[in-house]
């Protein structure tokens, strides 16, 4: 895959069964409010120091608000060589709470 994918939430939901990263990408206040189980909070701030330690072959999973924000970090791992990276549509806003 050298292209981020936009997936669904229920197809979020079944990768997450799966060795993966989830990533919130929405401020500190939001995610400390409310996130999917297992997400980690990361901002411009400390995504660098995430590239460096992750995995770049296991498969990536971005979510933000509405689905907008998402999509351009998953562009940037995809240039930094994550090799499989999806936006979830429509952002944590059309998660099932």
């Amino acid at each position: 895959m050298n292209k981020f994918k936009n997936i669904t939430t229920q197809e979020a939901k079944d990768l997450l069964t799966k060795d993966n990263y989830l990533i919130d990408i929405r401020d500190e206040d939001s995610y400390s409010s409310s996130h999917i189980d297992g997400a980690l909070n990361i901002g411009n701030l400390d995504i660098h120091e995430f590239i460096k330690k992750a995995d770049k072959d296991i498969p990536t999973i971005i979510y933000c608000y509405k689905g907008i924000s998402s999509q351009n970090a998953a562009e940037f791992l995809i240039s930094e060589g994550f090799t499989e990276v999806y936006s979830i549509e429509g952002g944590y806003e059309l998660w099932p709470k």
